[in-house]
């Protein structure tokens, strides 16, 4: 060895180096211990879970849950080759000066080494992705200790310490095995590493340009429209609709919608939309095919392959009529948005998670009991190593979405091309876990309890168990203002990417022929008076749970608040009436495009809607309820239709007849209750003097009473519906 290579070892003594080997060892060892325990935390999960389809995954899938477990293994191989080279030159100087002599001793060194750095990151992992942890991990000690930063030095001390301070190793462990090697060898490994960074950006889509396209001698002028929803988003709880938060210091300063807001103050704002059913793939239908669920056909979420044909054959949905007029159609979307892979609405383009099927779900099981794939390959080079991940719920997030949305709306302006596109976000879903800023914005930063970063959400009891009325209705009033906090930090994250499309738009120059709708598949319960949590399970209480937001930005139209009722099934045809393109016959809703330029006088519609799966059956005083099984006796897996959820037949009928129905005009709300007995209960609100239907007053105002049901049986037998104005000939 010359002398200048001597200098590249540490120490002089060759017994006290730390090869690649023992390191190499250690890292296994370590890894192979984490892929034990992530196989016991697996097998533990799906022993402890009760309900039917973890049965049936350990009795019909255990060959491809076996399959997943062996394919995972290339992550654990790869880490810990990463692992070894930069511990290697890290405990190098650590394993000199302890004079360590013994392969063993090394290895040893490595296993708490790899252990430390394990630690790092998963302790960066709850200020980075927060929403990848469960609400147990947050009071364990070992977080608590990010606690101890005072707050005003938080934002720099997490930059240098999970940012600077893990690229400056990295950086340091390329240079030493660099510096180690004899100039030919770092010439080729140089080359190398160029030449597969290379690979890995064009596959990745980096370095791929979108071929030229031939700008147009003219400019397609026909305005454009994007509609951007979150499921699961409040009307009522948009600060442009009178919302203010509980908190209102730093961040949360702003309130939860300020994107919106500053939207809504030069837009049309409908502030009592609604959705005639409260469940996202029906909802969805219903929008694109302004239809009511009883005639587009899908009335639950968990349709069958004949219904979904059925549908997709039956309904003219505005996308694709607007992609036979030359517009660009898209979608865009994380989880909640997968329902266009089952039913695409007319678009061509759709860029949207897997919709749910079991095989989606038992891989995801996989994934996160070993949690060395959401810690460490989470990102761009993660998903071309495990594709899946982009189909999986917590991967794809908001941020993905809008980014996707900014790229293709750089081409669309290039193009010059007119678009109708749908861009629709998971962030108000339950339960509610979102990353910071937003997870902790508006709550109590003294709370400590079981829903710290998200509603502590038992899925085994929601699809398998009977007792989550009583449950939920237990909770304590701490609890809930802790939920409805965490609400608010998921509306202020969609706001932020609201206002990111916005921008988008103003830099490429479209914002003024672009039409933008800011709206929800439906609301959701919050613990108001009568209700809980959840959507689509009953009309008692409130209608939080149907009522949407309709920010309509039209350019050129007069701001202004619009209280009148309308339904989701109206906004198509309002739109074809815009964009001046002809309505089939089969569109069951009303345009209201007058209502927008001033020509017509708004007058509330009729609001008829149904509850969607029945997941649970709330009480109704005095009722029986129609006795139906769990999700998990209700359900099967149909394997020909990609894994898919389904009703089972005998289910399909009994569903149906058990559904709550209600009619709401404005001064009223009627609520049909199916019983057990086969007969009908009719439960009569007052809307003005009670908003969450705490008193039944049908017996009071029997005249009112006969004309509502007479109108809402005529929907429900006859799919009939009948407009407010012969509901009530001389008004209400």
């Amino acid at each position: 060895m010359s002398e200048s290579e001597k200098t590249r070892s540490v120490g002089k003594n060759p017994e006290s180096m730390l090869g690649f080997g023992p390191v190499l060892g250690g890292a296994g060892a370590f890894f192979a211990f984490q892929y034990i325990i992530a196989l016991f935390r697996l097998t533990n999960r799906s022993g402890s879970m009760e309900n039917k389809f973890s049965a049936l995954a350990q009795n019909k899938y255990m060959d491809f849950l076996i399959w997943q477990n062996f394919y995972v293994l290339i992550a654990y191989a790869i880490l810990i080759l990463l692992f070894a080279l930069v511990l290697q030159p890290v405990l190098s100087p650590v394993s000199w000066k302890l004079r360590l002599k013994s392969r063993w001793s090394k290895a040893a060194l490595s296993v708490g080494g790899s252990f430390l750095v394990h630690g790092f990151f998963a302790l960066r992992l709850v200020k980075t992705r927060p929403y990848f942890l469960d609400d147990a991990s947050f009071g364990h000690w070992y977080y608590q200790v990010l606690e101890i930063v005072p707050e005003v030095l938080r934002p720099t001390v997490f930059f240098l310490l999970f940012s600077i301070l893990p690229l400056a190793v990295l950086v340091y462990a390329i240079c030493w095995h660099l510096w180690r090697l004899s100039g030919k060898a770092r010439a080729i490994v140089l080359g190398g590493a160029v030449c597969l960074a290379g690979i890995f950006l064009w596959k990745t889509g980096v370095l791929k340009s979108d071929p030229e396209v031939p700008i147009s001698a003219e400019a397609d002028n026909r305005p454009n429209v994007i509609i951007i929803g979150s499921d699961s988003l409040r009307s009522d709880r948009l600060g442009c609709n009178g919302y203010q938060p509980r908190r209102r210091d730093g961040l949360a300063a702003a309130g939860v919608s300020p994107h919106i807001d500053e939207l809504a103050a030069k837009s049309v704002n409908f502030t009592n939309c609604f959705t005639p059913i409260a469940s996202t793939l029906e909802s969805g239908t219903t929008l694109m095919s302004a239809q009511y669920p009883h005639t587009h056909g899908l009335r639950q979420m968990y349709p069958d392959e004949k219904t979904v044909d059925a549908t997709k054959a039956s309904i003219q949905p505005i996308a694709g009529i607007l992609r036979r007029e030359g517009y660009d159609t898209a979608a865009f979307g994380d989880w909640c948005a997968g329902y266009y892979e089952l039913m695409p609405l007319g678009f061509e383009h759709i860029s949207v998670s897997s919709f749910d099927n079991f095989k989606i779900y038992m891989s995801q099981a996989v994934v996160m009991a070993h949690f060395v794939i959401p810690l460490y390959f989470d990102h761009p080079a993660g998903y071309a190593i495990f594709p899946q991940l982009g189909s999986f719920a917590q991967f794809v997030t908001p941020e993905v979405v809008t980014d996707r949305v900014e790229k293709r709306l750089s081409k669309v302006a290039a193009e010059k091309e007119p678009f109708f596109w749908h861009v629709f976000y998971s962030c108000n879903h339950l339960p509610y876990r979102n990353p910071e800023p937003y997870s902790s914005m508006f709550t109590d930063p003294d709370y400590t309890g079981p829903n710290k970063n998200g509603v502590d959400f038992d899925i085994d009891s929601f699809i398998g168990g009977t007792d989550l009325e009583n449950k939920w209705n237990a909770l304590p009033e701490k609890e809930i203002r802790q939920i409805r906090d965490l609400y608010d930090g998921c509306t202020r994250q969609f706001d932020d990417n609201v206002g990111k499309i916005l921008a988008a738009l103003k830099a490429n120059g479209l914002d003024e022929n672009t039409i933008v709708l800011v709206t929800a598949d439906h609301g959701d319960n919050l613990y108001e008076e009568g209700v809980t949590l959840g959507h689509g399970l009953t009309f008692n209480g409130g209608l939080q749970a149907n009522h949407v937001p309709l920010i309509f930005h039209l350019p050129g139209a007069e701001p202004r608040v619009v209280p009148q009722h309308l339904r989701t099934i109206d906004i198509i045809p309002t739109l074809a009436d815009l964009l001046d393109i002809s309505r089939p016959a089969e569109w069951e809703g009303d345009s209201v495009a007058g209502w927008l330029d001033g020509s017509e006088r708004p007058q509330s519609k009729a609001f008829y809607g149904e509850t969607g799966f029945p997941f649970i059956q709330f009480r109704v005083a005095g009722v029986e309820r129609p006795h139906l099984p769990p999700m998990d006796g209700m359900t099967g897996i149909e394997d020909t239709f990609n894994y898919q959820f389904v009703l089972k037949k005998e289910y399909e009928e009994p569903l149906i007849a058990a559904k709550q129905r209600c009619l709401m005009t404005d001064k009223w709300k009627l609520i049909c209750t199916p019983t057990a007995q086969g007969d009908r209960h009719f439960g009569l609100f007052s809307r003005e003097a009670d908003i969450y239907s705490e008193e039944d007053v049908a017996g009071k105002y029997p005249e009112i009473l006969a004309a509502m049901s007479e109108a809402l049986e005529k929907w429900i037998d006859q799919k009939i519906e009948t407009p407010l104005e012969e509901i009530f000939p001389e008004g209400e």
